[in-house]
């Protein structure tokens, strides 16, 4: 198969999504959070007997992926944890968390971007998902919602690269500011890796989703020198699987961009 060259300049920014959505930005009537019964009672209709069936069906039957050292994970159905992974799918990286903290649900963090298409916004928050807020005046209440969520013992899923690099074989690099909320909030962080490799028989790549940890904040060291320590363990772990279980790339290379090629891209 023929692969599509990206090249890429700053691999914290770049984004490769090409979904080409016009951000929404929450408004101040925004809610993450409703006391009405009716819609409690159809989110959970639409998050536990609707979503999670599709999406064991999906990802055991359609995609077939294979979830490696789950064992770890045993032991922590019964409190609030946090999700770290890498950015390579859409569909997938939508569907994992949701297999992956089974039986406890699961909140997405995602970027304005994921509930702004018009008429959906609901369905998707129905599903999980915790949109991160441009206005600093949200910010307080999008806080609240993931404290409140880990109290009731939700899993939060966090995609520290920020933007899709579909089919990437690697990890890149991303920031500590997210891991605030576990040293807060002293919540046992894993980490899960995507990890694609070479299926016979099949142009379709393998997929094998990789779980490390639990991993502790450091809580002997100032907050922001436990959010680096914490980011650094996690870091490592899924680089150590992407560097050992990637082998292929299956649609999309790419390739750092040195001034004369990026030219030569466009």
């Amino acid at each position: 198969m023929e692969r599509e060259i990206r090249y890429y300049t700053d691999e914290v920014h770049d984004d490769f999504a090409g979904t080409h959505i016009a951000p929404r930005p929450l408004t101040k009537k925004f809610k993450y959070h409703t006391r009405n019964p009716l819609i409690a009672v159809r989110r959970f209709i639409m998050y536990r007997l609707v979503a999670t069936p599709v999406i064991y069906f999906y990802s055991a039957f359609i995609r077939r992926i294979k979830y490696v050292n789950k064992k770890c994970m045993k032991g922590y159905r019964r409190r609030g944890c946090f999700l770290y992974g890498n950015h390579t799918s859409f569909v997938c990286d939508a569907f994992n968390p949701t297999r992956l903290s089974f039986p406890r649900p699961a909140k997405v963090i995602v970027g304005e971007d994921a509930t702004s298409i018009r008429g959906i916004r609901w369905l998707l928050m129905d599903l999980g998902a915790l949109p991160i807020p441009s206005d600093i005046h949200l910010m307080g209440a999008f806080t609240g919602e993931i404290e409140r969520a880990v109290a009731k013992k939700y899993w939060i899923a966090v995609y520290p690269e920020a933007h899709i690099w579909p089919y990437y074989t690697g990890v890149r690099s991303f920031p500590a500011v997210s891991f605030r909320y576990p040293v807060k909030l002293n919540a046992p962080v894993f980490s899960y890796t995507m990890t694609y490799g070479r299926r016979k028989h099949s142009k379709r790549p393998k997929l094998t989703v990789y779980i490390d940890g639990p991993f502790f904040a450091d809580k002997s060291l100032p907050v922001k020198q436990a959010q680096q320590k914490l980011r650094d363990e996690v870091y490592a772990a899924m680089k150590a699987r992407a560097d050992a279980h990637s082998d292929c790339i299956y649609k999309y290379e790419y390739v750092r961009a040195e001034a004369p090629s990026l030219s030569e891209s466009k």
